[in-house]
């Protein structure tokens, strides 16, 4: 798989809209969706912004990136007492990423078991 087919894997996976990816790393969605294609590549610049922008939207995305690029298989980590103690340390901004990454993973996984049922309206992300 090429760079840009992985960035998209990663982008969609975390349920990472587009629109807002773009906005967050400061381009258009037009040249955003030119390198999801391989019709375009972007600047080292862009590209960086672009997987700290995903990673702001869906904390652990670049991760997820960085690991498909690498090709390391992915492993469930037991993160649970780690997550406890991050919750407890965290300010509210943080707090407020974290709910939004938690809505978005609700979402998708509601999604995945009821494709018809539009839910889109029952949370706000």
């Amino acid at each position: 798989m090429q760079v840009h087919q992985l960035f998209k894997q990663a982008q969609d996976r975390n349920g990472i809209r587009g629109k807002e990816l773009a906005k967050l790393a400061g381009i258009s969605a037009n040249h955003l969706s030119e390198f999801r294609s391989g019709k375009a590549w972007v600047s080292p610049e862009v590209f960086m912004a672009l997987l700290e922008a995903m990673d702001t939207l869906a904390p652990g995305s670049r991760l997820y990136f960085c690991q498909l690029l690498a090709q390391e298989p992915m492993e469930k980590v037991n993160i649970k007492p780690n997550l406890v103690e991050l919750i407890e340390l965290a300010d509210d901004e943080e707090i407020e990423a974290a709910m939004i990454a938690i809505g978005r993973k609700w979402r998708r996984s509601r999604l995945s078991r009821r494709p018809t049922e539009d839910i889109d309206n029952a949370i706000a992300v």
